[in-house]
């Protein structure tokens, strides 16, 4: 059968190979133009190039391939069939309607369509890819599949091996096709996925990922690209093998070190030793070359930056509602939004509140909540935001972000938004408006604490008890009620808080409630309990003199020299005649 062949790359030059000693033999073969290339950008010929002359079959490389030169060279080889292979641009009309086209695609089509099949495979963790040989239409790698057939992709594949059995599976399928001329069937519409173009974005490796998934990242783009990694300076190392590291000193990835003539890049729960480098400038090598080198330790020992700036603030975006309600240590992505606190991180958070879905308004008011780390960059507009969201809310995870977001802004921002949820019906959302109100003293946001010191929830009790005994800076008898009223909460918590919060007002109702605390010999507050109580013991001791209290009283030695609570101790320690233990 007269053909006329379509390809660019190297895959294509493969197969191009195959097909040129088969009876279907190209009588004209159509690719790319000659680009620069390399780092002298010298100008070369593509592989399909290369390999049509070595094989002494016509060519041309048109800018335009719908150029009225170019299809009538084509119509003048009088092809039966045009077979495409990689050739890197879109083929239309009214080719699509002269010619039988069958394009020979590296993939198990309707999974990965696109420009790179192979790496999208591979970085994706699918356990086997495939070839397809289908018609061409005008949608993306959509039209009908007559072949298909399918290979492992093993643990120590990397894209050179994997595109070499698929050369040979795809040379094999195309001449059955175009011997057999089998039947096309028209492909599923489930299980589409994209191969979207490898960019430059893509070849960098990602700690805050898994360290398999980097590592696949790494075989993916070996031997014809090369995966890369972002030094401080600004340059990139260059990764061509990488293993499987084991523990990571840092946990939640990010970080790259040397050990003896071993470099880690700590992932997120793993690490990754990475075996052959490029070294910015340089020549592949192993790294333990390098390391023999004595590199600047800038460069193999440091923390990556937290803003992830390979990665564009939309992606961030779609990355950091994949990391919402993940149980992880870290979510990088809702990470590095805050730390990038720009004004185009505002603007797009501020466009998320608006989102129909739940997830992404989180997301939202998340990121309002810390936009700028480790400062705030945009406080007051930001507050702006969350409430003129808390105005239309009515999800109550999104209202309990929304809340311990406005109170990691501060004093200042929100709090009439917060007083108005202080009665939500949703624990989760009243929590959050205690914990934004602490350290509060306008009088609607006091008032709102001293009602939810009465809640029913004894967490809430807690917290906002806390928050008027020990961060108001206000003594008021209102607050002084609100916290003696606790003293006989079922609660132990809330009633350490109580006595505490009333021993710094001088008010010694707290006395009986404290010693029956100072008593127990189990305390479910842990170490803030035992510091809390203990300083209880302290002001009250001093108030009262109340010899009870004394078996309390701690010694006075060098860990009170100094402390702002000496000299309170000092009266204590007099006052019940507690022995002064040097």
């Amino acid at each position: 059968m007269q053909t006329v062949y379509l390809g660019t790359s190297d895959f294509a030059a493969a197969v191009l190979d195959r097909l040129a000693a088969s009876a279907h033999r190209p009588s004209l073969v159509v690719t790319r133009p000659d680009r620069p290339k390399g780092r002298g950008r010298r100008t070369g010929s593509t592989p399909v190039a290369e390999r049509a002359r070595e094989l002494g079959i016509e060519l041309t490389q048109p800018e335009d391939l719908h150029a009225p030169d170019v299809l009538a060279r084509i119509r003048a080889a009088a092809p039966a069939a045009l077979v495409v292979c990689a050739y890197g641009a879109l083929v239309k009309e009214p080719l699509l309607s002269e010619y039988e086209i069958l394009n020979v695609h590296p993939s198990l089509l309707p999974r990965w369509r696109g420009a790179a099949p192979i790496e999208r495979a591979m970085m994706a963790g699918d356990q086997e890819t495939g070839v397809s040989i289908m018609r061409l239409t005008a949608g993306l790698d959509s039209g009908p599949v007559c072949l298909q057939e399918r290979t492992p992709i093993e643990a120590g594949d990397d894209y050179g091996t994997v595109s070499k059995r698929l050369e040979a599976l795809g040379s094999d399928l195309l001449i059955r096709a175009l011997d057999e001329r089998p039947p096309f069937t028209e492909q599923p519409e489930e299980g589409v996925r994209y191969a979207h173009k490898i960019v430059a974005r893509d070849r960098q490796l990602d700690p805050t990922r898994r360290p398999e998934r980097v590592e696949r990242v790494v075989r993916a783009l070996r031997p014809h690209i090369g995966a890369r990694l972002a030094l401080p300076d600004g340059t990139f190392l260059g990764v061509w093998a990488a293993a499987l590291g084991g523990e990571t000193l840092a946990p939640a990835g990010g970080r790259v070190r040397s050990e003896s003539e071993r470099l880690y890049l700590d992932c997120a729960g793993g690490a990754l030793e990475l075996l052959e480098i490029q070294p910015p400038g340089g020549r592949r090598m192993a790294a333990s070359e390098w390391l023999r080198g004595r590199p600047d330790p800038g460069v193999t020992d440091f923390w990556m930056d937290p803003q992830l700036p390979h990665l564009a603030v939309a992606e961030l975006v779609r990355l950091a509602g994949q990391d919402w309600g993940e149980d992880t240590e870290w979510a990088p992505f809702l990470s590095a939004l805050c730390w990038r606190g720009d004004q185009e991180v505002l603007d797009a958070m501020r466009d998320l509140t608006r989102s129909g879905d739940a997830r992404e308004r989180s997301v939202a008011a998340y990121v309002l909540g810390q936009c700028g780390l480790p400062t705030r960059t945009f406080p007051g507009e930001c507050a702006a935001v969350l409430e003129e969201l808390a105005l239309t809310e009515r999800d109550p995870e999104v209202l309990a972000v929304l809340a311990h977001a406005l109170g990691n802004l501060g004093p200042g921002h929100g709090t009439g938004a917060l007083v108005a949820l202080r009665d939500h019906e949703d624990r989760e959302v009243r929590d959050g408006v205690a914990h934004a109100l602490a350290g509060r003293d306008e009088d609607e946001a006091v008032a709102a604490l001293v009602g939810l010191s009465r809640d029913e929830d004894h967490e809430i009790r807690d917290w906002a008890t806390f928050a008027l005994g020990a961060l108001c800076p206000r003594d008021t008898p209102e607050i002084r009620e609100a916290l003696a009223a606790r003293l006989g909460d079922h609660h132990e918590d809330v009633r350490v808080e109580a006595v505490h919060g009333l021993s710094l007002r001088g008010d010694d109702r707290a006395l009986e409630a404290a010693i029956e605390l100072l008593a127990r010999t189990e305390r479910d507050g842990g170490l803030w309990a035992g510091h809390a109580l203990e300083e209880t013991a302290i002001r009250l001791a001093g108030l009262t003199g109340d010899e009870r209290l004394a078996p309390y009283l701690p010694a006075m030695d060098e860990r009170w020299r100094g402390n702002v609570l000496e000299h309170e101790l000092e009266r204590a320690l007099e006052r019940t005649a507690a022995p002064r233990r040097a």
